[in-house]
């Protein structure tokens, strides 16, 4: 992964410790469940790997089609890893991190507490993330901006207590964050765009 794309292994990492910072702070104690969301955090896009580099990398938005293709690296990494001699949740993790607490997200339309919690962590974790990184169809955004993002998807795409001990974690993690602390003047945007920017997160 490191050697294909230095940037989505940086980004991997950065979901680790903001995962495992939010499974401590909303108290999961279980340590191989712990060490799980640490792997997956580090795995959860390696189903990427079998992605054309010009659907990943695609400056503009994609199409349903291309859309459609790229949601499938959830299930590719976690075939993937389903072959691979590991203890614990990992694959299970890997393939629900994009489900949705409302039961709109992919693959298989899980929702509430039918997601692994593991999966509800990376979730979070993983649009944090993604929110606050350039990508190659739209530059960082703040965050203040991407903290409200996750706010307003509390209990739609996002665990609404999971949501609160990340909003409570998340000030000690910007550090972290590759983007340039900015705050934002209106700390909840537009709702359309906030919709878009939190989907194309999604890739």
């Amino acid at each position: 992964m490191a050697a294909r794309d230095l940037a989505t292994w940086e980004h991997a990492d950065r979901v680790r410790r903001y995962a495992l910072a939010l499974a401590r702070h909303a108290r999961i104690v279980d340590e191989p469940l712990l060490h799980a969301i640490e792997a997956a955090a580090l795995l959860h896009d390696i189903g990427k790997l079998a992605i054309p580099d010009s659907l990943l990398y695609k400056p503009g938005p994609l199409t349903p089609d291309e859309y459609d293709r790229v949601k499938q690296h959830a299930v590719i990494g976690a075939d993937l890893l389903a072959e691979v001699a590991v203890p614990g949740p990992l694959s299970s993790l890997v393939r629900h991190h994009h489900e949705n607490w409302d039961g709109s997200g992919y693959p298989d339309g899980r929702s509430f507490s039918d997601i692994p919690v593991g999966a509800r962590v990376l979730s979070i974790a993983d649009c944090y993330d993604a929110l606050t990184s350039n990508r190659p169809y739209r530059r960082a955004l703040s965050h203040d901006s991407a903290v409200a993002m996750i706010h307003e998807r509390r209990g739609s795409m996002f665990d609404p207590e999971m949501t609160d001990a990340f909003l409570q974690v998340v000030w000690q993690l910007r550090p972290l964050s590759p983007a340039i602390y900015r705050p934002a003047k209106a700390i909840r945007p537009p709702a359309t765009r906030a919709l878009v920017l939190v989907g194309a997160a999604s890739r």
